[in-house]
């Protein structure tokens, strides 16, 4: 099994969490710049994302449909809840996968030097991740901390990377102590981004 990823991408984070947590051995293979239009590095996937998952005949993209898939492969019982068709669930993690979009955007922008600063577009992305903050944060209360679950491995993931790129200001949101509750587990926190490559 091979993933197609970048060390601090927190969508193959995700994944990499999942994967630990089964104990299923994998290969990452590293895409590098992900701001590069070279289709092959990333595993042939014509949106030039990560993460990409090869499993046998099997290619995959997009990194919830991966874990759909590493559900159903290796944990039918769905111990984490990665299957849920619970409301509140499915509406925070598309906040938190949407949250993540945006973030990309401006990292991205900023690697291939676009004054960010000067186009309302990122205007728009940097209040689309603090509005998507702020739900998050209103809804904290719904987020397990003694038995994490798929969407508090999703938010941890989130949160982290938005730490390490310092985009927005968390210090003083309750999210940022559920966060570091959960990041305690040893097979989450070993794949922090400020533990993979620190500052």
């Amino acid at each position: 099994m091979k993933l197609y990823a970048t060390p601090l991408s927190h969508f193959s984070r995700k994944i990499r969490i999942l994967l630990d947590l089964y104990k299923v051995p994998y290969e990452i293979v590293d895409v590098g710049n992900v701001a590069k239009d070279q289709p092959l590095l990333f595993a042939d996937n014509p949106l030039m994302r990560v993460p990409v998952l090869i499993d046998g005949d099997t290619w995959l993209i997009e990194s919830d449909h991966i874990a759909d898939y590493i559900v159903d492969k290796f944990d039918p019982s769905d111990r984490y809840q990665v299957k849920t068709k619970d409301t509140f669930s499915l509406n925070a993690r598309a906040i938190l996968n949407g949250i993540m979009d945006e973030e990309v955007k401006i990292i991205v922008a900023r690697r291939t030097l676009v004054p960010v600063d000067q186009f309302s577009y990122f205007d728009k992305a940097l209040s689309a991740i603090n509005g998507g903050i702020a739900w998050l944060e209103k809804n904290c209360d719904k987020f397990d901390v003694l038995v994490p679950k798929y969407k508090e491995i999703h938010l941890v993931c989130l949160w982290q990377h938005l730490e390490y790129y310092d985009l927005v200001p968390l210090k003083l949101y309750k999210l940022n102590n559920i966060v570091e509750q959960i990041s305690n587990s040893p097979v989450i926190g070993k794949t922090a981004p400020r533990v993979l490559k620190p500052k």
